[in-house]
């Protein structure tokens, strides 16, 4: 009777499952823009094409600047206004006066549209003339109570979403109809709007990379580790962040929390990275600097800050550019100042992605304004999580990720039979992946000695130096959490004589440097020591 409720729930939950993967985006909706100026865009945007099928009358190539920021009178002359009289010419769309006096399509052919690397990225400030001082006012004009208001830059890709609209004000964001639908875009039937994507990265050969491997994943399925990095930064931030955690969790995905003001240290060794969210540092940093790093085939990683994308040019500075180069497949990102509320919210974001839909369906599911600074990178019509009910190719390194997932789709209704199975599995097979996935499992419900127990059996089965060096961080960890600083520093002390050898030694340095720093330098005979505040 047991194995028959687990295969009736089974079959349910797959059934379920593929119910909601099986809404992909129509080719014939998708218009992808390119600069026909530019050799290179015009092949990214032929691979483009060739990979998902677009239709020949939907390629569309403009006589486009090669730089990344353009002014809103050239955005206007070169995109918006070519780009309009093409709809207008194709009958893509039929649109009608507001009565407000905006202008916008009541009929769109045209769901999404994806720009490809060279189409411009942002559109700077248009600087507005203080008005004149009156003869009794003496001091500077005040700096205005809503600086979101009178904000006029934007990403470019935002503003081709509501290329529809004409007349509308240039100042502040315009409300995302599209924010928290549960429907796909096709469902929604919002024909004022377009998602938007972007193929874009460091190099021409990062996006063909990007493309190539957002095909691969959704024939192997997206299998591997979440990595969520809690900065403490904002309230409202860290809750999307916690969220992600027990979401993906939940999932039955291993997921590894790093909850300290500091972001992950310096080549922390993560392990089969598929999924990363995190903030909140000006340049990449952590892990990820290591050299060599990589991460899996179709990685979806993302971090936080105001000007995550304000350019794509750098495999260093900033985020977007730098995850990309490091084998993201998708990122999201700011290409100006977003201030948080109007950000990505990454909690919508993994939701819809967990659900089985599109990269760009749930980027703009996830954001609730346009006209405004926010960009989502890689292939659009992606689905990471097309075969998260354990269908699709088969792939030896996966393995492990795909049983865990099984484990938790056959006890989905027993929380205690799926740590069980898990449990059982690990020790049977002397299997590290599950007794790691396990402990930290039980590390997030704070129920510390159980965690330590299966991380401490997880250590002794890897067999890669950078594994159990990672075991012996969450040992560390737990003592820092509970104050014992003492007991972390000794840890810390010992990991960096047995793991000397190693890159991620660079790891255990840095969290020494934030828990026992050295004492500053002795003054020089005959200077004074500088004042110390009481």
């Amino acid at each position: 009777m047991k194995n028959i409720r687990h295969t009736c729930s089974l079959i349910l939950f797959l059934f379920s499952a593929a119910f909601a993967c099986a809404a992909s985006i129509d080719p014939a909706r998708v218009a992808v823009v390119f600069n026909q100026s530019l050799p290179e865009s015009v092949e990214l945007a032929r691979s483009y094409q060739k990979a998902r099928s677009i239709p020949e009358s939907n390629m569309i190539g403009l006589e486009l600047p090669d730089r990344e920021e353009i002014t809103r009178a050239e955005y206007q002359k070169m995109l918006e206004k070519p780009l309009r009289d093409l709809f207008d010419k194709n009958r893509w769309w039929k649109r009608g006066r507001t009565p407000e006096g905006v202008i916008v399509a009541g009929e769109n052919q045209i769901q999404v549209m994806v720009t490809m690397r060279g189409v411009p990225l942002k559109i700077s400030r248009i600087s507005k003339a203080a008005p004149p001082a009156s003869e009794t006012q003496k001091d500077p004009a005040p700096t205005p109570a809503n600086p979101v208001q009178d904000a006029n830059e934007a990403a470019v890709d935002s503003e081709l979403a509501i290329l529809s609209y004409d007349g509308h004000s240039l100042d502040g964001p315009i409300k995302n109809p599209y924010f928290e639908s549960k429907s796909s875009v096709a469902e929604a039937k919002l024909p004022y709007i377009m998602l938007v994507g972007r193929i874009d990265s460091p190099s021409f050969a990062i996006c063909k990379r990007m493309i190539n491997d957002a095909q691969q994943a959704e024939r192997t399925g997206l299998w591997g580790r979440a990595y969520v990095d809690i900065a403490q930064f904002y309230p409202e931030g860290d809750a999307w962040l916690r969220s992600v955690a027990a979401q993906t969790s939940d999932a039955g995905i291993p997921v590894e929390v790093h909850g300290w003001k500091e972001v992950f240290p310096k080549h922390y060794p993560l392990r089969d990275v598929s999924t990363y969210f995190g903030w909140y540092e000006w340049n990449v940093c952590g892990p990820f600097v290591k050299p060599g790093f990589t991460l899996k085939t179709g990685a979806v990683a993302v971090h936080l800050h105001s000007f995550s994308a304000a350019t794509l040019r750098s495999e260093t500075a900033n985020w977007c550019g730098p995850l990309l180069a490091r084998g993201a497949a998708v990122t999201l990102g700011n290409v100006y100042e977003p201030y948080l509320s109007m950000t990505h919210h990454f909690d919508k974001f993994q939701k819809k992605l967990l659900e089985g839909a599109t990269v760009v369906e749930a980027a703009y599911s996830a954001i609730p304004v346009l006209s405004w600074q926010g960009i989502v990178l890689g292939d659009p019509l992606y689905r990471p999580y097309l075969h998260l009910d354990a269908s699709g190719e088969k792939v030896v390194a996966d393995r492990p990720y795909r049983a865990l997932r099984v484990a938790k789709m056959l006890n989905a209704e027993s929380d205690s039979k799926y740590l069980t199975e898990i449990e059982r599995v690990g020790r049977a097979k002397s299997n590290p992946i599950f007794l790691e996935s396990l402990g930290l499992i039980h590390l997030a419900r704070k129920q510390d000695a159980k965690a330590l127990q299966f991380i401490r059996e997880a250590k002794a089965f890897y067999e890669e130096p950078a594994d159990r060096l990672r075991c012996e961080m969450h040992f560390i960890g737990v003592d820092r959490d509970a104050g014992r600083i003492a007991m972390a520093v000794r840890a810390l002390r010992n990991a960096e004589t047995t793991y000397a050898g190693i890159p991620e030694i660079e790891s255990v340095r840095s969290m020494l440097a934030l828990l026992a720093p050295p004492p500053p330098p002795p003054t020089p005979a005959g200077q004074k020591a500088p004042l110390q505040k009481k």
